[in-house]
C-alpha cells in the first residue's frame, strides 16, 4: 500500500454553496486533496488546529477520551478510498494488546488525528482518483495503478474497460 503523509493545507469555503472543503497536501509531491465536509466538523478541525480549548470536551475529544481509557493510541489516520465521490477513512489503534483499525468519515479521522497528534495519510491510489487521472497516467507509478485497478468495480466505468 503506497501512502503519501498529508497536513492540512487549509479549510476554505466552496464559492457556491459556502460549504467547508478541507485541503490536504503532500509535501513530498505537492499533490493536494480537497475533501468536502459538514461545517460542523470543519469548526472541530479549527478549533484544534487554532489551539483553542474548550472548558468541557468536545465530541471528538470525547473520543480520544475513550480510546485512551480502553488502553490505546491513535497511531495513524488514513485516507483510503474514493468510491461516488465519497472519501472513506481509517483511524490505526494501538496497544499492548494487539492493533485494531476502525472505520472513519475523513473530517472526524482528522479531526481525531490532530487532538491525538497522529499522522495522517492518504492513499496514492486516491490522489489518482481524485484526479480522475485527468492528466494521464504517465506521472502514476506502477504500485499506485495495481491499487487503482485491482479496486476497479465493472460499474465504476459504466459496464466499459476500454
Amino acid at each position: 500500500m503506497s501512502l503519501c503523509k498529508v497536513e492540512i493545507n487549509s479549510i476554505v469555503l466552496e464559492e457556491e454553496s459556502g460549504t467547508p472543503i478541507i485541503v490536504l497536501q503532500d509535501n513530498e509531491s505537492g499533490n493536494i486533496l480537497p475533501i468536502l465536509i459538514a461545517p460542523l466538523e470543519a469548526s472541530m478541525i479549527a478549533i484544534e488546529m487554532e489551539g483553542k480549548k474548550p472548558i468541557r470536551p468536545l465530541t471528538h475529544d470525547l473520543v480520544i477520551n475513550i480510546i485512551t481509557q480502553l488502553g490505546y493510541n491513535v497511531q495513524s489516520v488514513v485516507i483510503d478510498d474514493l468510491k461516488d465521490n465519497i472519501y472513506y477513512a481509517k483511524i490505526h489503534l494501538s496497544s499492548d494488546n494487539g492493533d485494531i483499525t476502525i472505520d472513519s468519515r475523513p473530517s472526524d479521522s482528522i479531526a481525531i488525528a490532530l487532538r491525538a497528534r497522529a499522522d495522517i495519510y492518504v492513499k496514492k491510489k486516491v490522489f489518482a482518483l481524485s484526479m480522475g487521472m485527468e492528466g494521464g497516467t504517465q506521472n502514476i507509478d506502477r504500485e499506485t495503478m495495481k491499487e487503482v485497478l485491482e479496486d476497479l468495480d465493472i460499474d465504476d466505468v459504466g459496464g466499459k474497460i476500454m
